[in-house]
């Protein structure tokens, strides 16, 4: 069970009196386990009954770290988000620097909980708790892109630019449940830093009736 971790007997003295990194480790467990949860059986099919009987553990365990369902979704989800971690931008080459960062955020929604999990809630984002949520990691989301396109030719419209690339893998996961492959993202950076050269248009074949 979750609350009967084994306290190692090297662990020092501060760490049994405080319990922190335990607890630490015992909240890391909830929370992936309600991510698992949410990917599993949707917002509405998730239940705080539901997380402890997937954990081992009780609802009163529950209850004493989180005041009710929504407050352990929010964490949960916030914990996820967390996870993905983004290297800061090389500066070698702009599209580089995208396809970098592009690709690690879709890897982490395809394989781990996390890209289920936002998929169910995503009819649930205004929801105060989860709003937060959202809103901080789009904003993280934005910042790191804003680091890439900065400074660089592409900086006109960059906003727009980031509505793009952003609105494309999100728009991809929720409503279509399909995570961007490297096509896809090599497709939409290409597009958006307009480095897609134009068809060639098609054979004149004379006008109508000739």
């Amino acid at each position: 069970m979750l609350d009967q971790e084994i306290v190692s007997p090297t662990m020092d003295k501060k760490s049994k009196l405080t319990g922190r990194p335990r607890d630490g480790r015992v909240s890391d467990a909830l929370l992936r386990v309600t991510l698992l949860e949410l990917a599993a059986a949707g917002y509405l099919g998730t239940t705080v009954a539901g997380v402890a009987q997937r954990a081992a553990t009780s609802k009163q365990a529950i209850y004493r770290r989180y005041r009710d369902k929504n407050a352990l979704v929010a964490a949960a989800l916030a914990h996820g988000f967390e996870a993905v971690r983004t290297e800061p931008p090389l500066r070698g080459s702009v599209a580089e620097d995208l396809r970098r960062y592009l690709s690690g955020l879709a890897t982490a929604l395809a394989e781990t909980p996390l890209g289920a999990a936002v998929r169910a809630l995503a009819s649930y984002r205004q929801k105060p708790e989860f709003a937060v949520v959202f809103d901080e990691a789009e904003t993280g989301q934005r910042l790191a892109l804003r680091q890439i396109l900065i400074a660089t030719p592409f900086e006109a419209d960059m906003e727009t630019r980031i509505d793009l690339l952003l609105g494309q893998l999100y728009f991809s996961l929720v409503f279509h449940g399909d995570i961007l492959n490297a096509d896809d993202i090599e497709t939409s950076i290409h597009l958006v830093l307009g480095l897609v050269a134009p068809r060639d248009p098609a054979p004149f074949s004379g006008l109508p009736g000739t």
